[in-house]
């Protein structure tokens, strides 16, 4: 049986346009910043839920029956200064404690390509050019002296660690150095993906998986989880439809609106994959922008680890779109962007909220007229909602009167 989750695009460059979202993390002052909190992560007691782990934690997206939360404070672990830590629990259990130790794309964002007033166009590429050798060179200093700690402070725990592999598929297959702490028989899993990203994963023994697909989903055949799919399929009094726990992942300023999107599909397909592991695996360069990445290839690779098929076309075809989504299977869109069609987007979705009918006019396309360098192969989201009623179609834009 073959099974897809479809996706089309207009044709356009590989580029991210601007959309900050700021977290409250960097500015939250908790009395847990900077403290090395290494014994109390080891201690079986939070492992066990005799204890509670330290500090406030923010609950974020989880995937399948698997909850996430992130600490709302920047302590050390290991002896080094942490980015972000993640708790993953199932049924309230504590399963895996992630630990990001630097990470390329929270360093060098979006590049300013922002230039003083007369410069040649030679004279600006270049300029440009120099931003982000200068950052390269400062994340490259970061990253290996971030990177030696770590491994240095790690090998006082176990000198002598093993290799592990995670992900079936080879386009997403991460390998770490699998370090046992002796006292707590916890594994230390430490993941160096060179200049891009330095991450820790604490787990059970148990509880290690080969798989980015969740355990639950790995034990059922692709009816099941077909099924499973299709009980998350709603329909409202009006005749939408609507894909229920298709849950937001914030892109923050950071080139990754094609990869927040996919993590988002990824996780309500049952994949424990995230935005960081995906630029790795998607070969996105220290440029401040997504050029230069594979990211059909990385569309691919995902479809291929949950067990489904990718189908990507540059066609619409809304028989194709209202089955998929009626079965339950997500539609991503890639699309030009520009301001007024997001202001438009804004709209329709906030309507939708508030239980407003979304009708509105029709674009001409002299009025969306863009500069070629705004254009943008946007993932602006998952098609989760189909209007019986009327006939039309969230995304607009794709053309026609759908």
């Amino acid at each position: 049986m073959k099974v897809a989750f479809f996706m089309w695009g207009l044709m356009a460059p590989l580029q991210a346009i601007p959309n900050a979202v700021l977290g409250a993390l960097a500015k939250h002052e908790s009395p847990l910043n900077e403290k090395d909190l290494t014994t109390a992560l080891l201690d079986l007691g939070v492992w066990d839920g005799s204890k509670a782990l330290p500090g406030e934690w923010e609950a974020d997206a989880g995937i399948i029956n698997v909850s996430s939360a992130y600490l709302m404070a920047r302590p050390k672990v290991f002896g080094v200064q942490t980015l972000l830590v993640r708790a993953s629990k199932r049924e309230g259990q504590l399963e895996e404690l992630q630990i990001t130790f630097a990470d390329a794309g929270s360093f060098f964002g979006y590049l300013d390509r922002r230039v003083p007033n007369g410069m040649s166009a030679e004279q600006a590429a270049a300029l440009l050019q120099e931003r982000v050798e200068q950052r390269k060179i400062q994340f490259e200093e970061f990253y290996i002296r971030t990177a030696e700690q770590l491994e240095a402070n790690l090998k006082e725990i176990d000198k002598r660690p093993r290799d592990f592999k995670r992900g079936r598929t080879r386009g997403l297959r991460a390998i770490y150095r699998q370090f046992e702490h002796k006292e707590s028989g916890l594994l230390i899993q430490f993941l160096e993906a060179k200049d891009r990203l330095l991450r820790v994963r604490l787990r059970k023994r148990q509880s290690t998986s080969k798989s980015w697909l969740d355990s639950s989903q790995e034990e059922l055949g692709v009816r099941d989880r077909l099924k499973a799919l299709s009980t998350k399929v709603t329909e409202t009094d009006r005749g939408d439809v609507i894909l229920n726990k298709v849950e937001v992942v914030p892109q923050g300023y950071r080139p990754y609106c094609g990869l927040n999107t996919l993590v988002m599909v990824a996780r309500y397909l049952g994949l424990h994959l995230d935005e960081d592991w995906l630029a790795v695996a998607g070969k996105f360069q220290n440029t401040g922008s997504a050029a230069g990445s594979d990211m059909l290839g990385l569309y691919s690779s995902v479809a291929r680890e949950a067990r489904f098929n990718l189908n990507r076309t540059s066609d619409y075809d809304h028989e194709i779109v209202r089955r998929s989504i009626r079965a339950g299977m997500p539609v991503i869109v890639w699309r030009r962007w520009d301001r007024q069609r997001d202001q438009l987007h804004t709209r329709i979705s906030h309507d939708f909220l508030t239980g407003k009918d979304q009708r509105f006019e029709r674009i001409e396309e002299k009025r969306i007229a863009i500069k070629k360098e705004a254009f943008t192969t946007s993932c602006f989201g998952h098609c989760g909602i189909q209007r019986r009623a009327s006939g039309s179609y969230f995304f607009r834009e794709l053309g026609g009167d759908v």
